[in-house]
């Protein structure tokens, strides 16, 4: 169920990495987005759109987080990515008349601003250099969607979940204290999720991070995943040093 609220919240929460949104659009233009939100609220759990729903705006995370999945038969779901407070989302149409094929919805309590894409279209027409930037987005976004692609099809199971324990350190991940300096996935995602995430199941799941706890790759502190050898992640995964705006889930 969506709530109303018009207060809108700092685009960054907490520890997250900021969102690579913010690395293609100036702060004034980043600005302007935020000015043509309306803000919405959502429960955890909310859905903030549907399948077959119109393709006809944008949403711009102001707070919370949510997650773009695809139902599949048999109850089934596959997680395609996670929006996190300064992203900007959503199924551009360049023909006017597409629908959503996938849903999004809320993983806590959640502000979306909506950006409707008639008001973005407007922008485009008289500002160039806005224009440009928002070329700059779409690639970054076919950019990340590539690398997810390469990492889910060419380093089997494994790769692609030591791949996803990188992917969501950039996301949520801590830097720990002066005395520890551990790598650590500051958001707990349970092993549905991440099989979700890498189109695996749970058991799968579970056995390959029983196989990198017992080689001691990674270790388990108050429900977070601790990534105790990012190194080792990377060479099972063949890393190819992507930034962190392209390396997220």
């Amino acid at each position: 169920m969506k709530q109303n609220r018009a207060a809108r919240s700092d685009a960054k929460d907490g520890g997250l990495f900021p969102a690579g949104t913010s690395f293609v659009f100036s702060p004034p233009h980043l600005a302007l987005i935020r000015e043509m939100a309306e803000p919405i609220g959502l429960f955890a759990g909310d859905c903030l759109y549907q399948e077959n729903d119109p393709a006809d705006r944008l949403y711009f995370v102001n707070r919370g987080s949510l997650k773009v999945s695809k139902l599949l038969e048999g109850g089934l779901s596959a997680t395609l990515s996670l929006h996190i407070p300064g992203d900007l989302f959503g199924e551009p149409d360049p023909f006017g008349r597409a629908v959503h094929h996938f849903e999004a919805r809320a993983m806590e309590d959640s502000e979306v601003g909506v950006v409707p894409q008639t008001e973005l279209d407007k922008i485009i027409r008289i500002n160039g250099d806005f224009a440009v930037e928002y070329m700059g987005w779409m690639a970054l976004m076919q950019r990340t969607t590539q690398s997810k692609l390469r990492d889910l099809l060419l380093h089997g199971k494994s790769g692609a979940l030591c791949s996803l324990l990188l992917r969501l350190y950039n996301m949520y991940g801590t830097g720990g204290t002066a005395k520890d300096h551990r790598a650590i996935i500051g958001k707990r995602i349970t092993n549905l999720e991440m099989a979700e995430m890498i189109g695996s199941t749970r058991e799968s799941v579970n056995r390959i991070l029983n196989e990198l706890k017992d080689q001691g790759v990674i270790s388990t502190e108050r429900g977070r995943i601790v990534l105790n050898d990012p190194a080792y992640l990377r060479n099972i995964c063949h890393c190819e040093d992507c930034p962190k705006e392209i390396c997220r889930m």
